[in-house]
């Protein structure tokens, strides 16, 4: 009887850290710097982008796979991106990179990495904590300037949270990117590992996006990583079109990398 109490106690407390915790740690100041900045670079009309999980960079042939991939690539949009891996030195052309930091130990951070052929006007980081492994997922937002245009593009790159139980974490992590969203006045781009792996956490994503103007990128043949049947990677606009779209399967990560040709409407 008292083994179970104890169990008990200590089962109360876990769901009470779980359920008090924030879950979500917002740049409360990202909203407001929105469109602020001056610019000193631009991004054209029409660019090319790679949203990939690239899995900590621990496979053999990732390097040479990120080579051939980001080739004449405007924005490259990493998740688990090891910074020991040197990601930007490895790209065939020069880009300013912004980061946001999650997981990390003490030979290894990863994270986020927003990498553009110009450099951005607004860079925010958010992290959010997977409630049972209590370490963070990422989302880096980064601004850019446009060619003869006085819009912006904001980029958001986001790593969903994937530990949970029901759907209450995602919903969190999604809801801090309402305030940056809301405000921006020019063309979007959301893309990355969401974590989709359920029925329901694909319809919160969808709601979520749809409130937001922004509409989903399909693929043909998609060949998106579905490890619980259900694709976990996804890029989602406003302002823009895709003019193709495809999936590239690779060896070198348990993702396979999406890319997509944009244009601004």
């Amino acid at each position: 009887m008292t083994t179970l109490s104890r169990q008990s106690c200590h089962l109360l407390v876990l769901l009470l850290v779980f359920s008090s915790s924030r879950l979500a740690l917002a740049d409360p100041s990202c909203a407001a710097r929105l469109g602020a900045a001056p610019a000193d670079a631009t991004l054209g009309n029409e660019l090319s982008l790679l949203s990939w999980n690239i899995q900590k960079a621990s496979n053999p042939g990732w390097e040479s796979d990120l080579k051939s991939l980001a080739g004449d690539t405007e924005l490259v949009f990493i998740q688990e991106a090891a910074l020991e891996a040197g990601i930007p030195a490895l790209l065939p052309e020069p880009m300013d990179h912004a980061f946001a930091p999650g997981y990390s130990t003490a030979s290894m951070t990863t994270g986020v990495m927003t990498l553009g052929a110009a450099a951005p006007s607004l860079h925010c980081q958010f992290a959010a904590i997977e409630p049972w492994l209590r370490t963070p997922k990422a989302a880096v937002v980064t601004e850019y300037a446009l060619e003869g245009r006085d819009e912006r593009l904001l980029a958001v790159n986001l790593h969903a949270v994937n530990f949970t139980v029901g759907v209450s974490p995602l919903e969190a992590q999604l809801a801090e990117l309402t305030a940056v969203l809301s405000g921006h006045r020019g063309p979007v781009i959301v893309a990355g590992d969401l974590n989709t792996w359920s029925q329901a956490r694909q319809q919160l994503v969808d709601t979520f996006m749809r409130q937001h103007g922004l509409v989903p990128v399909s693929f043909e043949p998609d060949l998106r990583s579905r490890p619980f049947g259900r694709a976990l990677d996804h890029v989602y606009l406003r302002g823009l079109r895709a003019k193709a779209a495809e999936v590239v399967p690779v060896e070198s990560s348990d993702h396979n990398p999406l890319r997509v040709q944009l244009a601004l409407d």
